[in-house]
């Protein structure tokens, strides 16, 4: 929530001059209504300094499941479509974005792409420490037939010019983000879609299906190339992943071969 708020209006930067905090990043400024969707019972939000408290709005649903609540943040993202957002996001709990560009990459990418494309972010973890694997892309490559189950037809790979240089895109190898960012006209054509609100929890559990499934039976999803990740990306908080390495997940070759940026990007491509 706290990341979210820095995205907001409260910026401001240090007149030398008059010793005054004057208002700042004015064009990369986001009004952001923060709702988290909970059953009532099973949170934490009452546990939080009372600074945060003005930061969001608990929505109370009744999931089947936990692991259900997903589907109720669809469902209430839905109910505000008369409200004329420019942009409808969903976020698991653990999700932190760093970059002011977020928003605009994203919808940057829809205008480009077309409506019926929807580009995600890689999540990362980071080491606590100085370490042989400093940022960790958790979302890698799935087996091909778990991947075809929820692509089945994956899109062209393309790229696009863009400040500091081309970006490359790929019908991603792992279609979950943990979140997904639609404008009105992307989440209305879901709302009128056959599988609005269908249930289907048959992707990995019902919180990943919640937020990758619907998306994927939508729009052909995207994420930028493996070799710029980093382009559009956000924190998945812990370790949970990172601590992993040197245990069940091997550490990077030493011997790797180091291809250039122009071969990396031509291998991707063809991939």
């Amino acid at each position: 929530m706290l990341a979210l708020q820095r995205l907001g209006n409260r910026q401001a930067q240090l007149n030398m001059a008059s010793m005054s905090a004057d208002s700042a990043n004015r064009q990369l400024q986001h009004q952001i209504d923060i709702k988290v969707i909970t059953d009532g019972e099973n949170h934490v939000l009452d546990r939080l300094d009372s600074h945060y408290r003005g930061l969001f709005q608990m929505v109370i649903t009744k999931p089947s499941s936990p692991k259900h609540l997903g589907f109720e943040a669809q469902r209430f993202l839905a109910s505000r479509l008369d409200q004329n957002y420019d942009f409808y996001g969903y976020f698991e709990d653990d999700l932190i974005i760093h970059d002011p560009w977020f928003f605009r990459k994203i919808d940057w990418f829809r205008t480009n792409a077309g409506d019926d494309c929807l580009l995600l972010p890689h999540r990362v973890e980071f080491a606590r420490h100085p370490s042989e694997v400093d940022r960790f892309f958790i979302d890698g490559p799935m087996a091909e037939s778990d991947l075809r189950f929820v692509i089945p037809e994956p899109g062209p790979s393309f790229a696009a010019p863009y400040p500091g240089g081309t970006v490359y895109f790929e019908s991603p190898k792992n279609p979950h983000s943990g979140c997904f960012v639609l404008s009105q006209v992307q989440l209305k054509a879901w709302t009128t879609s056959s599988h609005w609100l269908d249930g289907d929890a048959s992707f990995v559990s019902p919180l990943e299906s919640a937020a990758t499934l619907g998306i994927a039976k939508t729009f052909r999803l995207y994420k930028p190339v493996m070799a710029m990740g980093s382009w559009l990306e956000l924190q998945h908080w812990g370790r949970s992943f990172h601590s992993l390495l040197g245990n069940v997940v091997s550490f990077p070759s030493q011997d790797d071969e180091q291809d250039t940026s122009e071969d990396i990007m031509s291998s991707q491509l063809q991939n």
